[in-house]
């Protein structure tokens, strides 16, 4: 075993379901509210939320052993950290473009924005008190730059990430303290603000398909000429992977089916998830539209193997906006003790193992966090936006 051998993933992610499905964490059930679940979506959540997880684990032993900030030699954790994030953007648009479709175009805008803030602000601002509390104690609790700067600042970081994430305090790259993971809000933001410009071609699934086939090309034939643009080339490739997200959707209007039974379609996924792996096809485009098959099999009610769908998987998908979003915090309390900093270079066995505490600490951080803030601002998102619609 190295410190970049596959097979510890697997170890670990069987010891994390393992301890899921123990009795005590029945405390953890979907949001009955929300009639738009699809339960092999639920399963697969943890396990993109883990993928970013573990890619940043290998970055971490990376700096602790060369001091610089870059991936695995082995690239299943690079190109599981990128799809994993290309998966949930694409499940975002699948999610949403479904309701569009579902009630043609017609959406009451008030009550969606109003539950998406209350989806994502409590954990959001819990993690960025832990990000503040951190800055403060690395500077000692001194304000080193002018109060309304401080303000600003906090106000920044504050507004869901929607405005970029400025340094605190004079600590250099804050915003490293979650891992960069933030950025990803800023497309969920743009791709919630398009929704109400794009509804019209939702009003027919013909409409619909016509839309994200011109949007798609487009999109194709603009970045072959802007590749000089990293800018323009990031947020075409995420338009692209919430277009792929929305094509499942439309497909699926179109009673597109799949004919072959879940355990074929398990057999099919599998392989073609280890082909693209193995291959590592190169190209945001050719790869996000390879893993835009496996989604719409997912979608389509491809269990693997029924893993997606057990009670663990759906309890780990449940809480996998926390392990996504505070993973950087455990990362930064683990390795902030210079014992563990010298301990994981001492062999890939010890470094494993605090990996394996480190994925447990933030299932544990999510747990809470989903128990005590995420699901109340759920719940009082839909309580609110129900009393706002009765008034209107």
């Amino acid at each position: 075993m190295t410190y970049f051998s596959i097979w510890p993933f697997f170890i670990i992610m069987a010891l994390l379901l393992l301890v899921l499905s123990l009795p005590i964490f029945r405390v953890i059930k979907p949001n009955t509210q929300n009639t738009h679940r699809v339960q092999t979506i639920d399963g697969l959540r943890g396990f993109l939320a883990y993928g970013v997880v573990f890619s940043h684990g290998q970055n971490f032993h990376t700096l602790l052993a060369t001091g610089q900030w870059a991936g695995s030699p082995n690239p299943f954790y690079n190109m599981f950290g990128t799809v994993a994030v290309r998966l949930f953007f694409m499940v975002t648009a699948y999610l949403f473009w479904s309701r569009l479709l579902a009630s043609h175009g017609k959406m009451n805008w008030q009550s969606f924005y109003i539950k998406r803030l209350f989806r994502i602000a409590p954990v959001y601002w819990c993690a960025c008190l832990g990000v503040f509390t951190i800055v403060m104690i690395e500077t000692h609790w001194t304000l080193r730059v002018p109060w309304t700067e401080f303000a600003k600042q906090i106000g920044s970081w504050l507004a869901l990430g929607i405005l970029p994430l400025p340094d605190i305090n004079n600590h250099m790259m804050s915003f490293m303290i979650l891992l960069g993971v933030v950025w990803t809000l800023q497309y969920e933001w743009l791709f919630y603000g398009l929704l109400p410009l794009v509804a019209w071609f939702a009003q027919n699934k013909v409409r619909a398909l016509i839309f994200i086939i011109c949007a798609i090309i487009f999109i194709l034939i603009s970045a072959y000429f802007l590749q000089s643009y990293p800018i323009i080339r990031q947020v075409w490739g995420v338009l692209f992977m919430f277009l792929m997200g929305m094509l499942c959707a439309t497909l699926q209007q179109y009673a597109f089916i799949i004919p072959f039974n879940s355990m074929i379609q398990s057999f099919f996924v599998s392989a073609m998830i280890m082909a693209i792996f193995i291959l590592a096809p190169n190209g945001i485009y050719v790869s996000s539209i390879l893993f835009a098959v496996i989604f719409f099999f997912i979608i389509s009610g491809c269990s693997l193997f029924g893993l997606l769908t057990s009670s663990a998987s759906q309890r780990m998908g449940e809480v996998s906006y926390g392990i996504y979003l505070l993973q950087g915090i455990a990362f930064y309390w683990v390795y902030s003790v210079p014992f563990v900093r010298h301990y994981v270079l001492q062999g890939s066995m010890e470094f494993w193992g605090i990996m394996t505490l480190i994925c447990t600490l933030i299932l544990f951080f999510a747990i809470i966090v989903h128990i005590i803030l995420e699901k109340p601002g759920v719940k009082i998102g839909y309580r609110l936006s129900v009393l706002l619609s009765a008034r209107k």
